[in-house]
């Protein structure tokens, strides 16, 4: 079998943490990496193999004969690189959000659809340990969610200072903050209603506080806090989940815990010495994408 050559866009973060864990991977073979920091990618590729290519664009990439393409650009960079590489038919891992407007994400739909590649939307932490418990506990029916509340605070308006400028992020929600509003509908399916408030206290350039009341089609509800200037925190992640007399409960990916009704001992796992491409999904989620 052939290997699946990959191309990587972007050399950020994101992008070596995806390099790092597709390198060990025997079915890939990266190719190039490209980024208009020509210097960044050199660097990265240069970590992965010395055969690794360092380019400026995506052209140059898809010149590169790579039939797989991991997008990293900044959030408001993704659409054409996507759109591009659906209509050279070309495979696609795109890290999240998929767009920063409603139009943009409609056209990547239609792409996906009349394109013979597959695209891919990273959102890791469905695969995060303590979320793919939640999720066991949801389809075996021993919780049966009624009531919810998701809290993120975060400190990303100063470190790292891009977090805070809309024009590469889209607003402080296509963040990380993303990753708990797509958990609530992968948790508790579709939407009926929401309502949203949000304030501007510390940004110059957009809203830093929100606070949002869901209902969902199954009947449960569910409140969402975020603030952007919290200072981190500790801890700036939890989830909640009340049903029969039970309750799930998390801190950040770093542990769970379940109790299952009165008179009944309490389960839970810690995953603190778990590294940090397990624990926050990122492994079994390339896994998969490479799988498919």
């Amino acid at each position: 079998m052939s290997k699946v050559k990959v191309g990587i866009l972007g050399a950020g973060y994101a992008a070596s943490l995806h390099a790092n864990i597709l390198k060990q991977d025997e079915r890939v073979d990266i190719i190039g990496v490209a980024d208009l920091f020509v210097d960044k990618a050199e660097e990265l590729a240069q970590s992965i193999n010395e055969s690794v290519k360092a380019v400026e664009t995506l052209d140059e990439l898809l010149n590169l004969s790579v039939d797989t393409v991991y997008i990293s650009t900044p959030n408001t960079l993704h659409v054409p690189p996507v759109l591009k590489c659906l209509e050279n038919n070309v495979n696609v891992f795109c890290e999240k959000p998929m767009a920063t407007t409603e139009e943009d994400a409609r056209k990547i739909l239609e792409a996906s659809k009349k394109s013979k590649a597959s695209y891919n939307l990273g959102m890791s932490r469905r695969f995060a340990n303590a979320h793919k418990k939640i999720k066991s506990l949801i389809d075996s029916k021993r919780l049966d969610p009624k009531l919810v509340q998701v809290k993120l605070n975060r400190g990303e308006l100063l470190n790292p200072a891009w977090t805070a400028d809309a024009e590469k992020t889209g607003g402080f929600l296509y963040e990380t903050t993303i990753h708990q509003l797509d958990l609530l509908t992968y948790f508790l399916g579709p939407i009926k209603t929401l309502r949203c408030e949000a304030t501007q206290n510390i940004s110059d350039c957009e809203y830093d506080n929100f606070a949002i009341l869901f209902t969902f089609e199954s009947g449960a509800i569910a409140t969402f806090v975020s603030s952007a200037h919290s200072g981190w925190s500790f801890p700036f992640e939890t989830i909640e989940m009340y049903g029969d007399y039970s309750t799930v409960r998390t801190q950040e990916i770093e542990n769970y815990s379940f109790s299952p009704g009165l008179n009944h001992q309490i389960e839970s796992e810690d995953y603190s010495q778990v590294p940090f491409n397990i624990k926050g999904g990122y492994v079994e989620e390339d896994k998969l994408f490479i799988d498919s």
